[in-house]
């Protein structure tokens, strides 16, 4: 969608043409331009014919324009499948690891940032684990009061020595 929006941005800051008059070329633009995950155009996805623009056609009539779809649409999918597999790795080695805690350990629960200015503590508590819950989450009782409270582990820092 965001390069379907920046085509047309730059056919409405001309002052000769509006962006309905432009819809067309850029919906043939997009179609017939190879995209980085399949390897291959949509229109050769769509209907197994390789876009060539009218000039070319007529210059370069020996070439073969049409492409076997059954490969092509197994090349694109083999090719959407690796890219999937590189980008959850690239997102698994940056991902936060998960505190694990047990019922009985004290823990500090992280302040709010919209809260606090630069001299606030950073985080609140005690707290005492009373439960564990699904989903990496925690059931805690406050040191102070009998009120409880339900956080998630990011939340959560253990204190030393407890």
């Amino acid at each position: 969608m965001g390069i379907l929006k920046s085509m047309l941005t730059v056919v409405e800051s001309s002052k000769d043409r509006s962006w309905q008059d432009a819809l067309g070329e850029a919906q043939l633009a997009i179609n017939s331009t190879v995209n980085r995950v399949t390897k291959a155009s949509p229109l050769e996805l769509m209907i197994g014919k390789v876009a060539r623009p009218l000039g070319l056609m007529t210059v370069n009539n020996d070439e073969v324009n049409e492409v076997d779809l059954n490969t092509i649409r197994e090349h694109a999918a083999q090719n959407i499948q690796n890219t999937a597999l590189y980008d959850k790795a690239r997102f698994d080695k940056n991902k936060a690891t998960v505190r694990r805690f047990d019922v009985g350990d004290y823990v500090l629960i992280e302040n709010e940032e919209r809260n606090q200015t630069k001299l606030d503590a950073k985080f609140r508590g005690p707290f005492k684990i009373v439960e564990v819950l699904d989903n990496d989450r925690y059931s805690l009782k406050s040191l102070n009061s009998k009120r409880t409270y339900k956080y998630s582990h990011d939340r959560l820092r253990k204190i030393p020595n407890h």
